[in-house]
């Protein structure tokens, strides 16, 4: 590798401590890898399915692509569920799991970690979902803990429902709250009230049988630092095991971003924003929940935060279902999101994938860096030979308040993890001049080939939160 006199680090540098940077930077994934010509994907794939996929964590994601409701927060709307018939789906679903269930490529190791995303998995049928769940607890070569979460709405895990997943296996519940307060819940399309919800939720817990998790979000309509401390209280004292606290995102389809645009509705600032935050994590930490990663807390040791925790540090990903991502030996490659040309491929005996990438042209730096973000420290020496040449942007970055010292091993602040995307946006790019700068051009026309492509499915894991506040990808 040649040795680089200099690095221009002068346009990551943060503003002040009081407003570091001037919005949260999306972080948009590094384009890695190059799509795969359409007429080599079946043999591509092929491989993949032979190979000995060991060495990384492995994962399964399982996309159901069907929702109640359209949120008004949401832009992964895609498929309302009273259109379609989702028995027929599930039948499809098993279908494509049971194309690849003995190759290889699943049975080479252990499965640590299942993740129901969507789309609200909870809003089928009870039963559907137990199927799928039961399957892969029979089939695939799931480590003896291995971690199955269903996400869903609080509303649709009634006592059928719940008992279904328990007894096909699952262990884990996420489900998306977003706001206790009954006013701005309806504002944004939801329809149960704080005591309603409440109320399920010490139902669910009294089970005693899963990690139950609750997703909050700041930044919401309305929105006060006394609405928000309300929220956390209820959090600290219902019977949960863990909690998230998302950023609204505000995409720019969703019905809520057309109603900004209209200014009949008027969201928190980016100071708010912080304020939300630094008040969520602070309370948390008084009464001793545990910060997994920088949205992401738990009260007991139930509580592991396995799948969205491993996506970062590369693991392989095995995705099922339309719409569905997946990452096997650093390929990455998106299902088909139409529900006609997802059943047609199926019925073909093929798996049903839209885009299928070669292998990652980067090393292994970018995920390492990716974890530690998520766990507020990394460790610059580990990445690049030239650690010194960030020493101006580590010590801007400790005058701000977003490093704890000026060491090398980065050490984020409370401050520094609310602005994490874009401490990883910089060192992205920065360590990406360092270690391939040969791929500088080639990125460019990664992201003119991908302009190229229509129609992205939900990639889970290049998600930066979750799927309501991620750039593209993993819910």
């Amino acid at each position: 590798m040649a040795v680089m006199k200099s690095l221009d680090v002068s346009p990551f540098y943060a503003l002040n401590s009081a407003l570091p940077f001037k919005d949260r930077w999306a972080v948009m994934p590094l384009q890695a890898s190059l799509p795969v010509a359409p007429h080599e994907i079946e043999h591509n794939w092929q491989e993949i399915q032979n190979a000995d996929l060991r060495g990384r964590k492995r994962l399964i994601y399982v996309h159901i692509p069907f929702c109640d409701i359209h949120c008004q927060f949401c832009g992964f709307y895609q498929n309302p569920l009273r259109k379609f018939d989702t028995s027929t789906y599930i039948d499809y679903l098993l279908k494509e799991i049971s194309l690849e269930i003995n190759n290889k490529a699943m049975q080479s190791a252990p499965i640590h970690a299942i993740y129901f995303g969507g789309g609200t998995p909870s809003a089928l049928a009870a039963g559907q979902l137990a199927r799928v769940i039961r399957y892969l607890k029979q089939y695939a070569p799931l480590a003896p803990d291995c971690e199955i979460t269903v996400e869903g709405r609080i509303s649709d895990f009634d006592d059928e429902k719940v008992d279904s997943y328990i007894e096909a296996g699952a262990n884990r519940f996420s489900i998306g709250i977003q706001t206790f307060n009954t006013t701005i819940r309806q504002k944004l399309g939801r329809q149960s009230t704080e005591q309603e919800i409440i109320k399920n939720f010490e139902r669910i817990a009294s089970r005693d049988s899963v990690a139950l998790v609750c997703d909050l979000m700041f930044g919401l309509p309305n929105q006060t630092i006394e609405t928000w401390q309300r929220d956390l209280e209820i959090v600290n004292d219902l019977p949960l095991d863990g909690v998230d606290l998302y950023s609204l995102n505000l995409l720019p389809t969703t019905p809520l971003a057309k109603g900004v645009e209209n200014n009949r509705i008027q969201l928190p600032s980016i100071s708010d924003k912080c304020h939300f935050y630094h008040q969520g994590a602070e309370f948390l930490a008084k009464q001793g929940w545990v910060h997994l990663t920088n949205a992401h807390w738990a009260k007991t040791s139930r509580e592991r935060n396995l799948y969205n925790f491993l996506i970062k540090q590369g693991s392989h990903f095995f995705g099922f279902g339309s719409c569905a991502g997946g990452k096997l030996d650093t390929h990455s490659y998106m299902l088909h999101r139409d529900l006609n040309q997802y059943y047609t491929q199926l019925d073909q005996g093929k798996k049903p994938l839209m885009m299928l990438t070669g292998k990652s042209l980067l090393g292994d730096w970018l995920h390492q860096l990716q974890a530690g973000i998520e766990k507020g420290r990394v460790d610059l020496i580990k990445l690049t030979d030239h650690s010194d040449l960030f020493d101006p942007l580590i010590k801007q970055w400790h005058q701000v308040g977003l490093l704890q010292d000026e060491e090398h091993c980065l050490r984020l602040t409370l401050s520094g993890r609310f602005w994490s995307s874009n401490i990883l946006q910089a060192l992205q790019q920065l360590l990406l001049q360092l270690n391939n700068p040969e791929h500088i051009e080639l990125q460019n026309k990664m992201a003119q080939a991908k302009q190229a492509m229509k129609g992205h499915p939900v990639m889970p894991g290049a998600h930066s939160e979750k799927k309501h506040n991620q750039p593209i990808s993993h819910h």
